[in-house]
């Protein structure tokens, strides 16, 4: 994987501040003046359990197994872009860690807000989908989305649903968390993710209050 110099610059702000990644960043240092949305409250817009995503940076090889599986179980044309991407980054003496990222479901999704046609929307649980059908292509999400998630084929935006429009339901393993033979990768209740790790689980970013944590040595 080649290195992905503007994802570190905006999805370790927080975890680069945390110990409980401190081993596995080592000297990486992180400006929170990267964030382009202010930080928001931890609730999303009902009373659903959320959802997100927990990475494990000490588990993570960079093989892309994830990505793989992503495209090939989506069924994604070849002029979408890949929903879910990875990142290698180097510490303060050369060795690489890998970062697997995708949509982050935030809880305040500034894409969603911007969204003239109104083709994105959030569910019960915080999942944030698009509607090929309603989008209009104006770009107006990929411009608000801090994380520069929102990508485009012919038809309309297409960014991760955490597999829900392949029939996988809410709660199963999506296919790039059901394809890491490492356990890099784990879904679920935010909750239950971050109390998995004692506590040591951190958010991956402040911008919109993702629905992912980083997990940064074993536990």
């Amino acid at each position: 994987m080649g290195e992905e110099t503007n994802v570190t610059r905006r999805v370790l702000l927080q975890a680069s501040a945390a110990g409980a990644c401190a081993l596995a960043l080592g000297s990486v240092v992180v400006s929170t003046a990267e964030a382009h949305a202010e930080e928001t409250g931890s609730k999303v817009a009902s009373d659903g359990v959320r959802y997100g995503f927990l990475v494990g940076l000490a588990r993570c090889s960079g093989c892309g197994r994830c990505v793989e599986a992503c495209r090939k179980e989506n069924n994604l044309s070849d002029d979408t872009p890949d929903r879910r991407k990875v990142a290698s980054f180097k510490r303060k003496r050369g060795k690489k860690f890998f970062v697997s990222t995708a949509c982050m479901h935030c809880a305040e999704p500034s894409c969603m807000k911007v969204c003239p046609a109104g083709a994105i929307s959030q569910d019960a649980n915080g999942i944030v989908r698009v509607n090929p059908e309603v989008c209009i292509g104006c770009k107006y999400c990929f411009q608000a989305c801090p994380y520069e998630v929102p990508q485009y084929n012919a038809v309309s935006m297409d960014k991760c649903d955490c597999c829900l429009g392949s029939g996988v339901a809410l709660g199963d393993e999506p296919y790039c968390v059901s394809a890491c033979k490492f356990g890099a990768l784990k879904f679920g209740p935010l909750e239950e993710l971050r109390e998995s790790t004692n506590g040591s689980a951190v958010p991956i970013a402040e911008a919109n209050n993702p629905s992912c944590l980083l997990l940064g040595t074993e536990r």
